[in-house]
């Protein structure tokens, strides 16, 4: 049972690729009814028609359903759409952000409509990897013919057919081009026809003897009946040279362009269609015709399952989509369909899509009913001994996203869900063999953690060694002394007997890039010799808390990280004749482009491209205040996984600087006459409905939970008044950013004390950890919004706001608040707070010894 376990787990969690959706509406269309009824989510039935959706079986499980997602007891639909309304109002991007939990990428089909919807790019920020365009051809058509038509000149109606002539040509040379364009645009990962819906799928192969005099007549008529607002293109001849001609295109580029597949839908639809003509056996001749182009067959073709699984089963071009009838039918015909899928077609050609639209519990209900019934399905085959565990957890992974990851050649790595890694052991050899196929010139591994001094260990191996320890044929075991090592390598008291396992996480498997090496990075866990994990790993702290708010209170939580960096170029002090550092240019200052900083344009956009090159999509980059300083704004993911793009885009930018000449520092202020260097972090919770005792909480503890975000005594010299950086006393402010904590929106702030050389994981967790107490304790939130940078009030002023603690001035305040703190200690672990203020204790007085220029170099070349 152990074994379907991890089945489940892995079903259940691992990241999709939904390979066919639409755009969402926007916020203010997301609610009006009237103009795109709700009932819509499930069914394909409209008008009259659609009044009746409230008594089918699909209708009364999605009802019970959304109750759960809107955490309202009642599933009735009136009562549902009022706690939809709410909920939409309140915290729109947060209902979408929970709907398209786990879904790595989608493949959008966004010319359905160019109404009320958000754009494109738009839907990027609720997704680990950015959004890949499917191009609708009769849409592009529709383009095509619309601007023909406002040209005007357009021959009357019955007109002699060679007067039709020269705009056929257009139509056709400028089809042609937009498709072929497309063809060549890197964000355009396939093509889209709904000819079932237009004039059926019997789409004729070729041409006869007639064929061009029928094209050209064909496309008089629907030239004479079309207006240039709303052109619609379906008459036969025409509708069949577009997939012709749009099949052509991509056998002709073939050699030279990325494999582009060719979606179709067939089946399941509304009355617009015909059914027996949305067939897909009618598509038999056409794909025998071009073997070398890849066709998917949309929707599982209900209810020709079957038939498109003969055509999947036969031609190898042939792909089946198994989306649309998640939720649009009941569960036993559901599940009917998987199995029907599976009859015949080989799992490495069955793809999953929500196609979702419009509403976001579109994406939420598919891919939920989707997961359980693949989860009863493959568990009922391996009990049955049709499969091996092994075999359906291959295929189930190849479903949810390998098969459309290879067929659409997006070269995606998935984050499995760090809560479930252990879990997922039987596929971790198969992870890494993906790997190195995408990445062949990788030859070394390199295993890293994060030590409490934030300095960045690292072991490395090749990678026939490293595929040992993923096989665990071999343990990798380090001495616990690390746990009170300090950054050369003294050790701040503690046991030199006894160690801990390094494991690696798979999901964080990536090149190394900006760097001459043949290398890749993977970040581990910290393990017991038993297998247990460690109560002193940072990592496992942070997704401990990050679960607890999950599992307890049903909170998501997003993180993202703001990289600030000072770029300095090697120098010599004029008085020792040592290196030193220097800010490598000066006329500078915030979001300006003067002469200097565009001469910092190369390094600046060479580091955006690579850091792309490996999945970290930066949101915006900006010259900062000080001399040489820039911001990189990470996107935002869950808490561990935020942490460790963080580290990477760290790595990034350092790398790409030395390749200049220059180093890239996070030193909280290398210069006194200059602001300071932060990491502020952006966090979010999901719902908010908790905000105010979770803000209550990291109030309430902020005195302790700055013994771990400012880290070190430089870190102090930042956080002055006047400068920006969160000023002197606990409070928070809508957008107020001489506070420490700045409201966003609803339940999303942004912590301002923070630097690049706290460990991030440990200070994460901290602050997760005292939102977590204020939520389970009720804390009530008595500090209220303030304006203003609580230093200049006077203190009845402060009084009147509820501000009556000061922030920590040095690091022994903060570490003497956290010592005495029991609910962090309890939260974190006292055994790791105790190895923390030990080594930050003797790192403080190391670096006390020192005077002000050797411990400012000292940190410069460490971080």
């Amino acid at each position: 049972m152990g074994s379907l376990s991890a089945l489940r787990q892995l079903i259940q969690n691992h990241p999709i690729i939904d390979n066919h959706a639409h755009n969402l509406l926007s916020q203010a269309a997301a609610s009006n009814y009237a103009k795109y009824p709700l009932e819509q989510i499930i069914s394909e039935a409209q008008g009259v028609a659609l009044t009746n959706a409230s008594s089918t079986l699909p209708f009364h499980r999605a009802a019970a359903q959304l109750a759960t997602l809107y955490q309202t007891p009642s599933s009735n639909w009136d009562k549902l759409k009022a706690a939809r309304d709410e909920l939409v109002e309140r915290d729109y991007e947060g209902l979408i952000r929970r709907c398209l939990e786990g879904t790595h990428t989608l493949l959008l089909d966004d010319l359905l409509t160019d109404q009320d919807i958000e754009s494109f790019n738009w839907h990027d920020r609720f997704t680990a990897s950015p959004t890949k365009r499917i191009v609708r051809i009769e849409a592009v058509a529709a383009q095509v013919l619309s601007q023909i038509l406002r040209s005007g000149m357009i021959p009357s109606k019955g007109a002699d057919l060679s007067s039709f002539q020269a705009h056929w040509e257009n139509f056709s040379r400028d089809f042609n081009s937009r498709i072929s364009d497309a063809i060549r645009d890197p964000a355009v990962v396939g093509f889209k026809s709904v000819i079932c819906y237009r004039t059926g799928l019997d789409v004729q192969p070729t041409d006869d003897d007639r064929g061009t005099t029928q094209l050209l007549q064909s496309f008089a008529r629907t030239i004479s009946k079309a207006t240039a607002s709303t052109p619609r293109v379906e008459d036969k001849p025409l509708n069949d040279w577009l997939v012709r001609q749009t099949l052509d295109l991509l056998k002709a580029a073939k050699a030279t362009q990325p494999n582009k597949p060719l979606q179709l839908h067939t089946g399941l639809g509304d009355n617009d269609i015909s059914l027996l003509k949305s067939n897909p056996a009618h598509l038999q001749s056409l794909v025998a015709q071009y073997p070398e182009v890849d066709f998917v067959l949309l929707h599982s073709s209900y209810p020709y399952t079957r038939e498109a699984g003969y055509l999947a089963c036969v031609y190898p071009n042939v792909y089946l989509d198994l989306g649309e009838v998640f939720p649009m039918v009941s569960r036993d015909a559901q599940e009917s369909i998987v199995r029907e899928s599976l009859e015949l077609v080989p799992s490495t050609r069955l793809l999953w899509s929500t196609d979702g639209h419009f509403f976001p519990e579109t994406f939420w209900l598919a891919n939920k009913q989707f997961r359980d019934v693949v989860e009863t399905v493959f568990v009922d085959y391996v009990q049955k001994g049709d499969y091996t565990n092994d075999q359906a957890m291959r295929a189930a992974v190849d479903i949810l996203f390998y098969n459309s990851n290879r067929l659409y050649c997006l070269n995606e790595q998935p984050r499995l869900p760090a809560s479930q890694i252990d879990k997922f052991a039987d596929s971790q050899t198969d992870s890494l063999d993906t790997f190195i196929r995408s990445n062949p010139n990788v030859k070394y591994i390199w295993m890293q953690f994060i030590d409490y001094t934030a300095t960045v260990r690292i072991r490395m191996f090749p990678v026939l060694e490293f595929a040992k320890i993923v096989r665990e044929q071999r343990r990798i075991g380090i001495s616990v002394a690390v746990l009170g090592m300090l950054q050369d390598d003294g050790i701040a008291g503690g046991s030199t007997t006894g160690q801990f396992y390094m494991v690696p996480d798979l999901t964080t498997l990536s090149p190394n890039v900006g760097i001459d090496s043949k290398s890749a990075t993977v970040m581990t866990w910290w393990k017991t010799p038993e297998g247990e994990p460690l109560e002193e790993c940072p990592r496992t702290t942070l997704l401990n808390i990050t679960n607890k708010l999950r599992g307890e209170f049903n909170i998501q939580v997003l993180c993202g990280f703001e990289i600030e960096v000072v770029f300095l170029k090697p120098t010599k002090n004029q008085s020792t004749g040592e290196e030193d550092w220097a800010p490598s240019i000066t006329n500078h200052s915030w979001s300006q482009m003067t002469r200097e900083t565009r001469r910092m344009l190369p390094l600046l956009e060479e580091i955006v491209e690579t850091l792309a090159s490996i999945g970290i999509y930066l949101e915006q980059f900006h010259s900062e205040s000080a001399p040489g300083q820039f911001e990189f704004i990470l996107p935002p993911d869950s808490p561990v996984a935020a942490v460790d793009t963080l580290i990477k885009a760290r790595q990034v930018i350092t790398n790409v600087a030395e390749q200049h000449g220059l180093r890239a520092t996070l030193h909280p202020r290398p210069y006194p006459f200059a602001a300071g260097t932060a990491s502020h972090a952006h966090v979010s919770i999901s719902p908010p409905t908790k905000e105010s005792s979770f803000l209550a909480g990291v109030l309430h503890h902020y005195p302790a939970i700055v013994a771990l975000t400012l880290s070190d005594d430089a870190s102090y010299e930042r956080v002055k008044v006047g400068i920006w950086a969160g000023s002197e006393w606990v409070t928070w402010g809508t957008q107020n950013r001489e506070a420490p904590i700045r409201k966003i929106s609803p339940g999303h702030w942004e912590i301002k004390s923070l630097d690049g050389l706290a460990n991030m994981y440990l200070a994460m967790a901290a602050f997760l950890g005292a939102g977590y107490a204020g939520v389970k304790e009720d804390i009530p939130l008595t500090l209220k919004d303030c304006q203003y940078d609580a230093a200049t009030l006077s203190e009845t002023d402060r009084s009147a706001l509820g501000i009556t603690t000061q922030l920590p001035k040095t690091l022994a305040q903060g570490l003497e608040a956290l010592e005495s703190n029991e609910t962090l200690r309890t939260l974190l672990g006292p055994t790791l707070v105790e190895h923390y203020i030990t080594v930050k204790k003797a790192e403080s007085e190391k670096l006390n010894a020192m005077d002000e220029d050797a411990r400012r170099k000292w940190l410069v070349e460490r971080y």
